[in-house]
């Protein structure tokens, strides 16, 4: 993790160096403060009397180490903490991209609210952590060596004894340490765990409602949180415990210094250093007090240093993951017509439960092809397999003759156009939806699109019109609404082959007679795949295929599979493809 995290840290090294010398400088204007404070104090208490001169000019020397001192220990952290931001940036930036490289199983598999949890708050406990020892350690470590040796430049013996009490507090802290450094790593997976279950409530609230879940909602959340509250408390607890325990020892080390000096003062003992007067003795107790200070600082940063490390496995975790495989070599996809074809393809999610055993389809170009069968039985794995989501674990999928895998993976994406039953619309004017996959299509194209998927005359009634900014998911917008503007984003796309699931199944049946004239229109010379289970929406395909199981068990036009009185005739004389779902099960 450290070779990881340096590697980010290379391109702010100037920053650091800058920090880290402002850090030493306030360091050594500090160390030089006790020194004018205990002449001061000699000045002041002397045998000779008051010695008005050596004072003021003692005085004014500290004061000017001090505010020196003061201006620079401002100056490091706030440089730190532009280099802090700069790392975090990159890191999120490169995680990000990084996510948009991964394949889509990688976000099938994960809970979002965990994945957004570690681009957004253990990032921000990267920083924190960054900015704000980054300054502690380094100036802690030039503190507590110039210290010792200031010390030992006065009284060897005082230094030594503060040196031989001071690893106690040491090995009191890495111990607390250690049995916290789990409870750190546990407390960042469970606050994952909650975002993602409060992102899955919030996102699903009208659903949670709509059955009056709203009290189980709160009970997951409340046997979360409680599981996060009980680990953190464990982690904050031995956090807690490491400042005031090294304080204990140091205020001993304290105690050790003013008696020994004392005790040297009145028996005259020098122990090889100065002799000991009262404004050495306070210079001694300055030091042992500077000395002990950023031992503290150091161990109380270590609870913000744990929640740093702990999230950046989690962050290197994602960026461990394997991206789809690089085909910035591979030809793009040239022109295409539409053929479709698949070859004795196989897939599974799981590979203990093959979905897809020998799959074999050939579909020609500007055909229709509808795809209906129960819930699970492959449909939108088939779609998922053709748009190169998922590649097959055996077979061949081909379009213009053209092996998928052969080719890069954005040009044959944009061979295709999607509908789905899901609808996706982010925060952003209504016009910039429609356009999201052209977004250098001008208004007359944008609204002809509408127009086309019906949509215009309930866009022309937003406050604005087309400016009108949706919220996020589109929430200001009803669901049918929100489908018919997913509808004008593909009518607005030139791909030459369409995908259509469930694709009308939020728009009202009156809307749908206006929606699939759109749709005729919008396939027209191209290649159309129809999930639906709607009769009206899939009777007049050139193909239709029956799926379960992951295999086509019926395939043929409407007529042909009437009159082979197979599992697609039952459907019709039930009169509702829903009853083909049922059978199937």
């Amino acid at each position: 993790m450290t070779r990881w995290f340096l590697g980010y840290l290379k391109k702010y090294r100037a920053g650091l160096a800058l920090a880290a010398v402002f850090a030493a400088l306030s360091g050594g204007l500090q160390l030089a403060g006790p020194l004018f404070l205990g002449r001061a104090v000699d000045a002041l208490t002397g045998p000779g009397g008051v010695q008005k001169d050596e004072l003021v000019k003692n005085l004014v020397l500290l004061a000017v180490f001090y505010v020196a001192g003061a201006v620079l220990s401002w100056l490091s952290p706030v440089i730190a903490g532009k280099t802090a931001a700069g790392t975090v940036t990159d890191i999120r930036t490169d995680t990000f991209s990084h996510m948009m490289k991964l394949p889509l199983r990688f976000f099938d598999t994960r809970r979002h609210g965990d994945v957004i949890a570690r681009l957004t708050s253990d990032c921000e406990n990267m920083y924190d952590g960054l900015s704000q020892s980054f300054v502690q350690l380094f100036s802690g470590i030039v503190a507590v060596i110039g210290t010792l040796a200031a010390m030992f430049m006065i009284s060897p013996a005082v230094a030594a004894a503060v040196l031989c009490i001071t690893p106690l507090s040491l090995v009191i802290a890495r111990f607390v340490i250690m049995r916290t450094a789990k409870l750190f790593a546990g407390q960042q997976k469970i606050a994952g765990e909650l975002a993602a279950h409060t992102e899955e409530i919030i996102s699903g609230l009208s659903t949670v409602r709509d059955y009056s879940m709203e009290e189980q909602a709160c009970a997951a959340f409340g046997e979360i949180n409680a599981r996060l509250y009980k680990v953190g408390r464990s982690a904050q607890f031995g956090g807690a415990l490491v400042n005031p325990s090294t304080r204990l020892v140091n205020n001993f080390s304290y105690i050790c210094v003013g008696l020994m000096g004392a005790a040297f003062a009145v028996h005259g003992i020098t122990a090889g250093g100065w002799a000991m007067s009262t404004g050495v003795i306070a210079t001694l107790l300055t030091y042992a007090t500077q000395f002990a200070k950023p031992i503290n600082e150091i161990a109380g940063v270590t609870t913000q240093l744990q929640n740093a490390a702990a999230s950046a496995r989690r962050i290197m975790d994602i960026q461990a993951e394997v991206p789809e495989t690089d085909d910035g070599g591979l030809p793009a996809l040239g022109d295409v017509r539409g053929a479709i074809e698949m070859e004795n393809v196989s897939f599974s999610y799981v590979p203990e439960k093959p979905l897809i055993r020998g799959l074999g389809l050939s579909v020609a170009p500007g055909s229709t092809v509808a795809i209906v069968g129960p819930t699970g039985g492959g449909k939108t794995t088939l779609v998922n397999l053709l748009m190169r989501f998922y590649d097959p674990d055996s077979g061949v999928i081909r379009i213009d003759g053209t092996d998928v895998s052969g080719v890069t993976r954005d040009s044959l994406r944009a061979a295709y156009s999607m509908v789905l039953q899901d609808t996706w619309l982010f925060t952003g004017t209504v016009r910039e939806n429609i356009a999201y996959g052209r977004p250098g299509a001008d208004d007359a194209e944008i609204e002809n699109a509408a127009r086309q998927a019906f949509a215009h005359n309930f866009i022309k009634r937003l406050p604005k019109g087309y400016n009108t900014l949706l919220t996020e998911g589109g929430a200001n917008l009803s669901g049918g609404q929100r489908q018919l503007l997913t509808i004008a984003r593909a009518m607005l796309s030139p791909a030459p082959v369409l995908i259509l699931d469930e694709a009308t199944s939020s728009v009202d049946i009156v809307t749908e007679q206006y929606v699939r004239r759109g749709f005729e229109r919008l396939m027209k010379g191209r290649t159309s795949f129809i999930i639906a289970h709607r009769l009206s929406t899939i009777r007049n395909a050139d193909l239709i295929l029956v799926v379960d199981k992951g295999n086509i068990v019926e395939k043929g036009t409407h007529a042909e599979l009437i009159s082979a009185g197979g599992r697609y005739a039952e459907l019709v004389s039930a009169g509702n493809v829903d009853f083909l779902r049922r059978k199937l099960r």
